[in-house]
């Protein structure tokens, strides 16, 4: 299961309790849960077209693709990850289920 943390996306961190997803590990679930940039630096805009911003997306689909391509070093499956998100976490999940950048 590959988690991500909310807080409107502007503030958060996998180390807040109310975010905390290890409790799913006692269960023979491997847990995943990776920092990624929020605020102005994960998703601001500056117009420039070579720097299109909302780079805190792209650390959450680097997140996903290291557990594509290592999950199996701890007894999980590529092909069954699940993931999913409280609050802004949860739009994250949908934007990456729509992303073609996140198959």
């Amino acid at each position: 299961m590959f988690s991500i943390y909310g807080g409107a996306l502007s503030m958060g961190s996998i180390f807040q309790d109310f975010y905390n997803s290890s409790v799913l590990a006692t269960n023979y679930v491997v847990v995943v849960a990776v920092n990624y940039r929020v605020g102005p630096l994960g998703f601001l805009y500056g117009g420039d077209q070579t720097a299109p911003g909302n780079v805190g997306f792209y650390d959450q689909l680097l997140g996903l693709k290291w557990v594509r391509e290592n999950i199996h070093k701890f007894g999980g499956d590529k092909d069954q990850i699940t993931i999913f998100g409280v609050s802004a976490g949860s739009w994250s999940v949908s934007a990456h289920i729509l992303s073609p950048l996140s198959k």
